[in-house]
């Protein structure tokens, strides 16, 4: 079975690491300590996205409405802020937090529509055990103790429902698989499988914390394949994990392997 493949490869692994992983054609799954809610790091970009879309939805705000952000408001890791234009769409803002994990995007976005709000989407939504509680790059609150927290059983249902289209509707999870499509970040989950393989997927990146989450559309099935890793000996290590993991799940489905496991 596959979960004894990668519990034989995680046998001494020097991280703490949790995988949900399903066959989205048989809904088989494989999960390993899918119940731990730990840090999201830029995986709650999600959330982020969903809440806005829907808001969107209900033409409550205007995707093509130029926002303004003010130098103060820029913060580090963000192309924005290397940028010398400061008027963006709100759709803009979503593609930059998706594709290249922009944190001031990502700020601006919880500026215009709210911690709250954002919170309300994720527990309506069936995402229990996802919490946003401080913007990016907020260093005091997380001190305080105000972390943003997800599992890996919540980004599956948030990946389930956009690939069958049931995210707000339709239209807005295909725009939400579209932009997981451009992801830039691919130092993990897709390092070791074929370029020409298409997955819509989410990174997150924090010191000794590594996370990606996403699709996988393949010849002969299409599969959820996510992976949290933290308390990692170092970061190239969580990423060459994660990669290694993601090879070893595409080499089973590809051959054929089949497995049942109650979950």
């Amino acid at each position: 079975m596959l979960k004894n493949l990668l519990l034989d490869y995680l046998g001494k692994a020097k991280l703490k690491y949790s995988i949900y992983i399903k066959d989205l054609n048989t809904k088989d799954l494989c999960c390993i300590n899918e119940n731990e809610i730990v840090p999201s790091a830029s995986i709650i970009k999600l959330y982020i996205m969903g809440a806005v879309l829907e808001l969107a939805s209900k033409k409550n705000i205007d995707l093509n409405q130029r926002i303004s952000i003010t130098k103060e408001e820029k913060v580090p890791f963000s192309i924005i802020s290397l940028l010398d234009d400061n008027s963006y769409t709100i759709n803009d803002l979503i593609m930059l937090m998706i594709i290249q994990s922009d944190n001031t995007a990502t700020n601006k976005l919880i500026d215009i529509i709210g911690i709250k709000s954002i919170n309300e989407f994720s527990e309506k939504s069936g995402f229990k055990n996802t919490t946003l509680q401080r913007k990016m790059m907020d260093f005091s609150s997380r001190i305080d103790g105000k972390e943003n927290l997800t599992n890996v059983c919540d980004v599956a249902i948030f990946l389930e429902m956009i690939y069958r289209g049931e995210l707000i509707n339709k239209d807005f999870s295909e725009f939400t698989v579209n932009f997981l499509k451009e992801q830039l970040d691919n130092s993990m989950m897709r390092i070791n499988l074929p370029d020409e393989l298409i997955i819509a997927h989410k990174t997150g990146d924090l010191e000794y914390l590594k996370h990606d989450a996403g699709i996988v559309y393949t010849s002969s099935k299409d599969y959820i394949f996510i992976m949290f890793t933290w308390d990692a000996v170092s970061d190239n290590y969580a990423r060459n994990i994660i990669g290694n993991i993601s090879k070893i799940t595409y080499d089973y489905f590809m051959s054929g392997g089949k497995y049942h496991e109650n979950h």
